[in-house]
């Protein structure tokens, strides 16, 4: 919670630190990054659940392999990651009218080393090892000090310069951890690959929708809109992004929690109404002050030059509630190993997306479809969980 409160710091800085139309450029360049970011997210989400399932199985031989080998592969994949962007930076700037291609490779490089890093922070999740997590988090945060001297020094590329070395430090310190906890351990042992590609393979489908739906809008609004209009969509987005930062900790904390339960037959639903109910009272908190004060909870975040976005700040922060709930329910449901509910989400996803695809014209359109597609996408998510709890609890009866 600490580090998010320090990334939302980030944000309000950089608002007041560039002009209008540098917060836009800069902000559709972070949102891309976002994007990869969602695909580690989902990658993370994979790491984790195959890390709890080791956890539950108790060897320690196993858990130092699976890490080695993770470690090794995230390289690679940001190696990638970085190398394609550099590649692509003129398409890129193309698509995004932006005249600095500098700022396109910068944001690259940040995608693929924070790609890694999040694959390392599943790890961590999955072993239950939240002091290493939160600490590693921190130290993502101090992009935030890094912010002010490198905007100074470097303009909108030292905002995401900021960005790039404060993941990388991150990384660096996950990866030293990993190497003390597992040195002790040498003998390298077989994994069950086919049933850890095939636990990944789900896992990382039932994620890939939820985590694309977070991030999309903003890089969409960057393409369709003015850049005047695209600086004043991001802002707003923030005010719904505060919802995505306040509970990212319940789905962090839930999902190893309930796949060890799952693993030993005990019930874990009294954890899901535990998290639904801080969800809940998080979500109603932040709406409510967008809806009864948003010119000034766009001041605080963005800065005075955003309050001509007041009027999509509610509906933004009440389409990112439902999706929040909705990402919630999806990681119970992967850490209990369901994963019916796939198909329905990703139908739900691409109506969503393809909605905006064909009505852009203005900020507010771009919003409506966002908050029927993420409503629909938690309806999706509460009729699955609550069909799948009914027919639980009957099997237990008979049983």
């Amino acid at each position: 919670m600490l580090a998010n409160v320090s990334y939302y710091l980030f944000y309000m800085l950089m608002g007041r630190l560039l002009s209008v139309r540098d917060y836009g450029a800069v902000m559709s360049l972070i949102s891309l990054v976002l994007v990869v970011f969602g695909a580690g997210t989902i990658g993370q989400t994979v790491t984790a659940k195959l890390a709890a399932d080791l956890r539950a199985a108790g060897a320690a031989e196993p858990m130092a392999s699976f890490s080695r080998a993770l470690t090794r592969g995230a390289l690679l994949i940001a190696l990638a990651i970085a190398l394609a962007t550099l590649l692509a930076q003129q398409l890129v700037a193309a698509y995004l009218h932006l005249d600095r291609t500098e700022l396109v490779s910068a944001a690259g490089v940040t995608a693929g080393v924070g790609f890694a890093l999040l694959l390392q922070r599943g790890v961590f999740q999955g072993f239950g090892a939240f002091r290493s997590f939160a600490v590693s988090n921190l130290i993502d945060a101090s992009r935030t000090v890094l912010l002010i001297p490198l905007v100074h020094a470097a303009g909108a590329l030292g905002s995401i310069l900021s960005l790039l070395g404060s993941v990388v430090a991150a990384l660096l310190y996950g990866e030293l951890l990993l190497r003390r906890r597992f040195r002790a351990i040498g003998v390298a042992v077989h994994l069950d690959l086919r049933r850890m590609i095939a636990t990944a393979g789900a896992t990382g489908t039932s994620a890939f929708g939820i985590v694309v739906l977070m991030f999309y809008d903003v890089v969409l609004a960057r393409h369709f809109l003015d850049p005047l209009d695209a600086g004043l969509y991001g802002a707003a987005a923030l005010g719904g992004r505060v919802i995505f930062a306040a509970i990212a900790f319940l789905p962090t904390v839930l999902l190893p929690h309930v796949a060890v339960r799952a693993a030993s037959g005990r019930p874990a639903t009294n954890v899901l109404a535990v998290a639904l109910a801080v969800a809940l009272a998080t979500i109603t908190v932040v709406a409510g002050c967008c809806a009864v004060a948003p010119e000034l909870v766009l001041r605080v975040l963005a800065g005075p030059r955003f309050t001509g976005a007041a009027a999509i700040v509610f509906p933004y922060a009440l389409a990112a509630g439902g999706l929040s709930l909705a990402s919630l329910l999806s990681t119970y449901a992967i850490a209990r190993h369901r994963f019916g509910f796939v198909p329905y989400l990703l139908v739900a996803a691409a109506a969503e997306i393809t909605a905006v695809l064909m009505r852009h014209g203005s900020v507010v359109q771009i919003v409506q479809d966002v908050l029927a597609g993420h409503v629909t996408v938690f309806a999706v998510m509460a009729v699955y969980v609550a069909h799948d709890l009914i027919k639980s609890r009957a099997a237990f009866r008979v049983a």
